[in-house]
């Protein structure tokens, strides 16, 4: 499954850096840690251990990787919403995995915090390895860099991204049409913010529309299944996950099928509007806010009570939904939506990134993936992550567009949802 996925990944992307006093235009593949040898990675600083957990005969420990990579966050301890940086490890510049052979790439900048984070990952020695990688920034300058982007003409200059890069220890801004006056014009307002040119990496990206558009009355319900919201902006979309909050059953799904603000709404399963298919009621959807002369929402997501029907932890067709988890650059996710119908699955890209739509509304906590399929109707669906040799699944965030003719998809992050909706309990007794 991996492997078709590298397939696509590993085609090569032109991209855009500052050097010798001019952009250059360059290419590699969007995943590129997946189609070398880590030796071969710039800035190649060497292994934690001499253990590999991945060979011929050995296939890496999935889940291990994913706790040790839970790990190192929790020592990195950085909060890029209320920007809180690490000082515990102040060269940090970022992190990303292969699940594929079990690795964790870090840029780091001195030997103190390596030691640091091979003490921390010690328990992990040959299930996991680390990759270090000679970073130029910390993360806490990126940060404060991506902030100040904000700031940027968006409209003027085409801006459909921009994010704290942790694949290349840069800032990556993401324009929806790369010209020799866009680039100069871009230029001059990077000096004008005190933003250093060399810090950033330009890609050309178009901006992300809304995927939203009878299948069989399900009881009860689950994610994946497609729902109407009536009256609604975008009324067919998928539910995302089921939820208890004390005690009471929920689920989420994208706010814009509501439109951002809206609550009040019926919902119904499949489709229809007779009351044997009303499924619940919208009770909160954050209205968007205004910041710098901008549409903001820090996710796209709505929580609907649900009245007349069941809810159950699960996925159609077949996950059941043990937890939630965080969004890593690296990580190997699949959603399943009524447009599509299928599973489609791709790699991570970015996290925490600041996506800009179409229509100029910015939602502040997304991931991009590269390689998943879209279409309309998918607005909402579950993305999770899959364990290897297990039915059970954790949940990442639920999508909402992507770009469209290619397989370039966002999905709001799973934290994202909790802190605008409120905490939940994703995995229950149904």
């Amino acid at each position: 499954m991996v492997k078709n996925s590298n397939d696509k990944a590993c085609q090569p992307a032109n991209y855009w850096v500052f050097e010798n006093g001019q952009w250059i235009q360059k290419s590699e593949p969007r995943v590129w840690w997946y189609c070398q040898e880590p030796e071969k990675a710039r800035g190649f600083k060497g292994f934690a251990f001499k253990e590999m957990p991945y060979g011929l005969f050995k296939k890496p420990d999935t889940m291990a990787l994913h706790q040790a990579a839970m790990d190192l966050m929790d020592l990195v301890g950085i909060d890029e919403l209320h920007e809180e940086f690490s000082a515990t490890l102040p060269s940090y510049g970022g992190m990303f995995i292969n699940e594929e052979k079990g690795l964790i790439f870090v840029y780091v900048g001195d030997e103190t915090d390596k030691e640091k984070i091979k003490r921390t990952l010690g328990k992990y020695r040959g299930k996991v390895n680390i990759v270090f990688l000679k970073g130029k920034y910390n993360f806490g300058q990126l940060v404060k860099w991506k902030n100040l982007a904000l700031k940027l003409d968006i409209e003027k200059l085409g801006i459909s991204g921009i994010d704290v890069d942790e694949a290349h220890n840069m800032l990556t801004i993401e324009l929806t049409k790369v010209t020799q006056e866009n680039l100069k014009t871009l230029e001059h307002e990077l000096d004008r913010l005190g933003i250093p040119k060399t810090a950033i990496r330009i890609e050309e990206v178009g901006r992300m529309s809304l995927d939203s558009s009878p299948t069989d009355v399900f009881d009860p319900l689950i994610g994946g299944i497609g729902i109407r919201i009536n009256p609604g902006d975008f009324s067919t979309c998928t539910l995302g996950f089921t939820a208890k909050i004390s005690g009471e059953d929920y689920f989420v799904t994208a706010g814009h099928c509501a439109g951002f603000g809206n609550t009040g709404d019926s919902v119904y399963q499949p489709w229809g509007n007779g009351l044997q298919h009303k499924v619940g009621v919208v009770v909160k959807n954050p209205p968007l806010r205004y910041e710098n002369g901008n549409r903001v929402r820090e996710s796209d997501s709505l929580l609907v009570k649900v009245s007349g029907r069941e809810i159950a932890p699960q996925i159609y067709s077949r996950w059941e939904v043990e937890g939630t988890t965080i969004s890593v650059v690296g990580l190997y996710v699949c959603k399943f939506g009524i447009g599509t119908r299928k599973t489609t699955c791709g790699h991570v890209m970015e996290t925490n990134k600041i996506s800009i739509l179409k229509g100029g509304i910015l939602i502040t906590d997304t991931s991009e993936v590269v390689g998943m399929e879209h279409a309309g109707g998918d607005s909402g669906a579950p993305v999770f992550v899959k364990p290897y040799y297990t039915p059970s699944t954790r949940v990442v965030g639920i999508h909402f567009g992507g770009v469209n003719g290619t397989t370039i998809t966002g999905f709001s992050e799973i934290d994202g949802i909790f802190r605008e909706l409120g905490n939940m309990e994703v995995a229950y007794n149904g």
